[in-house]
């Protein structure tokens, strides 16, 4: 809460809410730990065709996206958009909070064919897809689009719901 007042750091940190202190031009969102969501293991995913279906239907709709933005996704925004879907299926977030627009169309672009692909699926197991797609994708990034370019090539384009296009 704002009151004109001194307060030390520790008592701060100790009493820091959002709904308090969102005003105060020291706060700061806390970060969310998405290592700590849950997630399917690669191997669970690489033994199971109903789970990899809904890993390829994400993954096909990141790059559907990116080849309608003439190729300029990269491996963060791929990244910061599955955040975004962790947020929102996970940690229940109502409202994304995000400015980058290729981001924020990325989410909404992916969200779609989740919700027209995957409308079946329980929003535990999309959380775990999407937990285990974050994990490989950090893993796989080292410059820029390492990521991006591995999907394009074994995942292939979203072209409608349970339809992928591979590029040669």
């Amino acid at each position: 809460m704002i009151t004109g007042d001194l307060i030390c750091s520790l008592c701060c940190g100790n009493t820091r809410t959002e709904a308090a202190c969102s005003e105060c031009v020291f706060y700061q969102k806390p970060k969310r730990n998405y290592n700590e969501a849950p997630s399917y293991s690669v191997s669970d995913m690489d033994r199971n065709m109903g789970l990899e279906s809904y890993g390829n239907s994400i993954e096909g709709a990141l790059c559907a996206y990116d080849i309608e933005n003439g190729g300029r996704l990269s491996d963060g925004n791929a990244i910061k958009i599955i955040e975004l879907l962790i947020d929102k299926y996970h940690f229940q977030d109502q409202k994304i909070d995000e400015d980058n627009q290729i981001i924020v169309n990325g989410f909404n672009y992916v969200d779609e064919a989740i919700r027209q692909d995957l409308k079946d699926v329980a929003t535990q197991e999309i959380v775990k897809v999407l937990g285990v797609i974050r994990f490989v994708a950090k893993r796989r990034t080292k410059t820029g689009r390492e990521y991006m370019t591995v999907i394009h090539q074994y995942v292939g384009q979203r072209v409608g719901s349970g339809a992928r296009l591979l590029q040669r």
